[in-house]
């Protein structure tokens, strides 16, 4: 829910059908992201259903979720499900799900790759200012990633250690 949250702070969830062929979401994370209309990001995300730039994707029957409801929110448990189940990228940037996702073989990236990868595509001029925005917002990035994050997106040359 926090990557889906973040993009939305950043209105980059219009450019997702961009870069990925579907965005799917289960009905754990968009019950977690739309509980509250007055929660950062709602509006957006609800927007982004209605055009389509997102898409609500019901998850089938899996027993992988009771397991990793043991181990994480509900949101993330079915994110990983669903990606298991689609041989799909999951977006899950807390490190607790990372760990889960490559225990199971499920391959992850996070709002940061997404952000560089955006840039890359030519949809976003500079990843920092996003940066700035989430971190306004309360969202947590070491200061390594941010450095590795604009390393990579061209917006620094200090060298990676």
């Amino acid at each position: 829910t926090g990557p889906l949250i973040a993009l939305a702070l950043v209105d980059l969830l219009e450019e997702m059908p961009k870069l990925f062929s579907a965005v799917l979401v289960t009905d754990g994370v968009l019950e977690e992201a739309l509980i509250d209309a007055s929660k950062p990001g709602a509006i957006a995300i609800r927007e982004a259903l209605g055009k389509e730039w997102i898409r609500r994707h019901e998850l089938q029957g899996s027993s992988l979720v009771e397991d990793l409801t043991e181990l994480l929110d509900r949101g993330e448990a079915e994110s990983l499900a669903l990606a298991k189940q689609l041989g799909a990228i999951a977006l899950i940037d807390e490190k607790r799900g990372r760990r889960v996702a490559i225990n199971h073989d499920i391959q992850v990236t996070g709002t940061a790759a997404l952000l560089i990868k955006a840039k890359q595509h030519g949809l976003i001029p500079e990843v920092k200012p996003l940066l700035e925005i989430l971190a306004v917002h309360g969202y947590r990035l070491g200061p390594k990633l941010i450095e590795q994050v604009l390393i990579l997106s061209g917006e620094s040359e200090k060298p990676i250690q």
